[in-house]
């Protein structure tokens, strides 16, 4: 594996990689905007996208991981907490938010793993599934 900034150039093979893209062309574009303005990391498994990350500093002026993507042939195979362990090093010293459904166990569990807490929710995104927002700051 192989972590490593991610660029416009890298569009198509995110597209690929979400689940999300695959049913909704508004998500392409929102990956290509994510590409242009935040700061965004590959996980290349054999030279090829496996898993991306997506960190602004827009969240009340902390960093807040807008997206954790793990491309489903890649999943638990330890390319998200590589990724989120990127994110904590780039922001050691500060407060790091994110956030996930609250049906996403795989995503939960692997927050908790990594150090985060639950830090609150938030209702009415997602009809009966609320936001859970979680925080973390190193030590």
């Amino acid at each position: 594996m192989h972590i490593r900034l991610a660029g416009l150039q890298d569009l198509p093979a995110l597209i690929a990689i979400d689940s999300v893209a695959r049913q909704d062309p508004q998500r392409a574009e929102q990956i290509a905007d994510w590409l242009g303005r935040y700061r965004c990391l590959v996980a290349e498994v054999q030279g090829n996208a496996a898993a991306y990350a997506v960190m602004h500093r827009h969240f009340f002026g902390c960093a807040f991981i807008e997206m954790l993507m793990v491309g489903e042939n890649h999943r638990r195979a330890g390319l998200g907490a590589a990724l989120l362990a990127c994110i904590q090093v780039d922001c050691r010293g500060q407060k790091l938010f994110t956030s996930t459904n609250r049906s996403n166990e795989p995503m939960r569990r692997l927050l908790e793993r990594q150090g985060f807490v639950e830090n609150g929710v938030v209702e009415n995104l997602d009809q009966r599934d609320p936001e859970r927002v979680y925080f973390w700051i190193s030590e």
